[in-house]
């Protein structure tokens, strides 16, 4: 979870009763990325396959690291945790082929590159003014057509691939000395590429798969009775993104000798793993809080964003 949008204030205005009141806040939540898919909470694993010459292999490399950067950034806070495995360069992929690769890596989910670059076409040689150096007195802009091919295994969800192409022209500047000949200055233009121009490429390709973030309100349950400190201080917890600190807060409520207390401290731990991004755990929640108590106004608004999120995960 990103951030709490609303902090709750010191001083709530609690009228006595022994009926729960209601809390709403905000939040920014994880939402499935441009692909339609979560996949948050799931190890993942790049891997790259060897291209027809080095500067090849060199620029999948490239495009796979920056994908795992881009990937790790926005799933695990930018902890370097996203394997990043080489292969070599297969004919065919199939589904063997992805459950090996599980396997062999320990992921849940694999991203599995390879690319193609075709032959560079050179641009007219300009000489440059105040060049620093004489292997660098002139540059000549390079096309280099790139088509690259993505295929997706999540081992959690359905027993699919899923391919992801796309093709572009690269321009990477060539610096050279004026007199090195043509077919050199295409070679260097593919190592050029395998440098900025790749990592570009991946981190375009990651922002397809990253997620996209909504605001949304979250209602909790709270009492205002004789316990009502310790209901507010694990409300607090909650606000203040400490879920877990707010789920152990919850729990001596859950054998309590009141149901509705019972009842309201389910949902309000059924809505903090929901909001931990543990569907099962919150789904057993509510079932419970509902077992207690079948009037709760709040259970039905949450069960349905468990449903939608068990939905998108199953994809």
């Amino acid at each position: 979870m990103k951030h709490t949008a609303l902090l709750l204030s010191a001083a709530l205005c609690l009228a006595v009763s022994c009926s729960p009141e209601i809390y709403t806040h905000y939040l920014d939540v994880r939402q499935p990325s441009d692909a339609g898919l979560d996949l948050s909470r799931k190890s993942m694993s790049l891997v790259y396959m060897d291209g027809d010459i080095p500067a090849d292999s060199a620029f999948n490399r490239s495009v796979a690291s920056a994908m795992a950067r881009t990937l790790e950034e926005d799933y695990f806070g930018g902890e370097e945790v996203v394997g990043l495995y080489r292969i070599p360069k297969a004919d065919s992929l199939s589904l063997d082929m992805m459950h090996s690769l599980v396997m062999d890596t320990g992921d849940d989910v694999i991203f599995l590159l390879t690319s193609s670059l075709g032959e560079a076409v050179m641009e007219s040689n300009q000489e440059l003014r105040n060049a620093r150096s004489v292997d660098s007195a002139y540059v000549c802009t390079a096309q280099v057509p790139l088509k690259t091919y993505l295929y997706l295994y999540d081992s959690l969800g359905e027993d699919v691939v899923r391919r992801f192409t796309g093709s572009t022209v690269l321009r990477p500047a060539v610096y050279n000395n004026g007199i090195t000949p043509v077919e050199n200055l295409k070679d260097k233009a593919r190592e050029v590429v395998a440098g900025g121009e790749a990592e570009r490429v991946g981190n375009k390709m990651a922002s397809r798969f990253v997620s996209n973030w909504q605001t949304e309100s979250f209602s909790f349950y709270y009492f205002d009775n004789f316990n009502e400190a310790a209901w507010i201080d694990a409300l607090q917890k909650a606000l203040d993104g400490k879920f877990a600190a707010a789920i152990d807060a919850w729990a001596p409520f859950v054998s309590s000798g009141n149901y509705r207390e019972q009842s309201c401290a389910c949902y309000n731990i059924a809505l903090a793993f929901y909001l931990l991004d543990d569907v099962d755990l919150a789904s057993r929640w509510l079932d419970q809080a509902d077992a207690l108590d079948d009037a709760l106004v709040l259970s039905g608004g949450l069960r349905k964003r468990i449903d939608a999120r068990k939905a998108v995960s199953k994809q």
